[in-house]
């Protein structure tokens, strides 16, 4: 009743867990969506603002500046020069755009809203060079770095417009025009209110859609583990309940009957003739054979069906295991916490089935004076560990290995333990010999979300 209650509650923590990080991933996804967006609109923003500027600002250069400039302009006249002046100030005063300059082919700024700026020539770049005489437009987010730039500095960021046109005159010009990045931020401010809450609402609708869906497959797969514990945990005793009839039928039988033999030997012996000798020879060969069988089988016994663990006896079977060992050579330090000791019948079984056949790998494979036995509980799950001071893991040899190795009950074992949902592995230990490692789930409940 206690591992059941043990086991219900690992169901439960397992379907918390499942649900807690499909929540937690949901969270994340949620958070990357929402600083996506963030991170997008003021590229998007910049984008827009660009093509903006560009409609406006080549809007502006071939309706108005191309029709006000002539050849009086390009010689200086006062009056022409007011009356262009005029109109593009007052345009300024809107507050869209905030520089203007004319530029000559020979890059010479035939007006300029900065008037030490008119009449001074600058180095124009070979892509501005490129919309004299046509009816091109370049645009992008100005760095200032120009010398004509050195008024502009100190007014940050500005979006930059250069627009191929021909005056009055058709005269090839470039007119230039700066425009405030405000709107960049309208804009950006503009898509993060409108595309923001409609990703992140959608995400997050979606979330509260599939969660009912991942609480169920989560149950799902959480049943479907129970059950295969369950059923892992009815073989073991299935497994119990078939080597103790085998037991049973060694016992009552063969071990009987043989025993029976070797008792009937001497009296066979003494009705034979005084002059027999040879007979009663064999007859002793036999019976010391019988004797040695017999004393195999009862240790076989002991294998097949130890003590009884069903009544908390895994101590008193190890100890047993250990006093096999010593008795073979090999001295054994034995550490086995009360946590392995007091746990479920189907843990105890196990444990004493890796325990067991460690130990007699070490008998027979590693050449070894001491063995050192842990086993305890750390987070849930049972940790065994048998170390060896002997030759180590031969190349080549494993768990894996074939049965010709030596090692096929271990390989038994660890099949075992990984159906558990736990693992086995032998390796050389750090000091030289052999460890044996092992770890499995206390109650056989494995975690899918883990």
């Amino acid at each position: 009743m206690r591992a059941r209650r043990r086991l219900a509650a690992g169901s439960e923590s397992v379907l918390q867990r499942a649900v807690g990080r499909f929540q937690a991933w949901s969270l994340v996804m949620l958070l990357t969506v929402a600083l996506g967006t963030v991170l997008l609109a003021r590229p998007v923003a910049s984008d827009i603002a660009l093509r903006e500027a560009t409609v406006r600002g080549a809007g502006f250069a071939r309706s108005v500046v191309a029709p006000l400039v002539n050849r009086r302009v390009r010689e200086g006249d006062p009056e022409q020069i007011a009356a262009l002046a005029y109109l593009m100030r007052s345009r300024l005063r809107d507050g869209s755009i905030a520089h203007m300059k004319i530029w000559t082919q020979e890059g010479r700024i035939l007006w300029s809203d900065e008037a030490d700026l008119i009449g001074r020539t600058f180095p124009l770049e070979a892509a501005e060079q490129t919309l004299f005489g046509t009816d091109q437009v370049k645009a992008a987010v100005s760095d200032l770095t120009k010398t004509e730039n050195v008024n502009e500095r100190q007014e940050g960021q500005l979006l930059e417009v250069y627009v191929g046109v021909r005056d009055a005159d058709n005269v090839p010009l470039l007119f230039e025009s700066y425009w405030t990045t405000d709107r960049i931020r309208d804009d950006e401010t503009a898509i993060l209110l409108r595309f923001a809450p409609l990703a992140v609402g959608s995400l997050l609708l979606f979330m509260l859609m599939m969660r009912p869906l991942a609480v169920s497959l989560a149950r799902r797969v959480d049943r479907g583990r129970a059950e295969r514990s369950t059923m892992l945990r009815h073989a073991l005793s299935a497994s119990d309940l078939e080597r103790r009839r085998i037991a049973s039928d060694l016992h009552d039988g063969l071990i009987q009957d043989l025993a029976g033999l070797r008792y009937a030997i001497p009296s066979l012996a003494a009705e034979l003739p005084r002059d027999a000798t040879d007979a009663r020879a064999v007859l002793d060969r036999v019976s010391e054979s019988l004797e040695r069988d017999v004393r195999g089988l009862r240790a076989m016994l002991t294998d097949i069906y130890p003590a009884d663990l069903s009544e908390g006896g895994l101590r008193a079977a190890v100890d047993e295991l250990a006093a096999r060992a010593r008795a073979a050579g090999v001295q054994v330090e034995l550490t086995l916490s009360d946590a392995v000791a007091d746990a479920p019948v189907e843990v105890a079984q196990l444990t004493y089935r890796i325990l067991r056949e460690g130990l007699r790998n070490v008998v027979k494979h590693a050449q070894a004076e001491h063995v050192w036995v842990r086993a305890e509980v750390v987070d849930g799950e049972v940790v065994l560990e048998i170390t060896d001071d002997g030759v180590g893991v031969q190349p080549g040899v494993s768990v894996e290995s074939n049965p010709a190795s030596g090692h096929l009950g271990l390989r038994l074992v660890r099949d075992t333990v990984r159906d558990l949902g736990g693992r086995l592995t032998l390796d050389n230990g750090a000091n030289g010999g052999a460890s044996l490692r092992s770890r499995f789930p206390l109650t056989f409940a494995t975690s899918w979300a883990g």
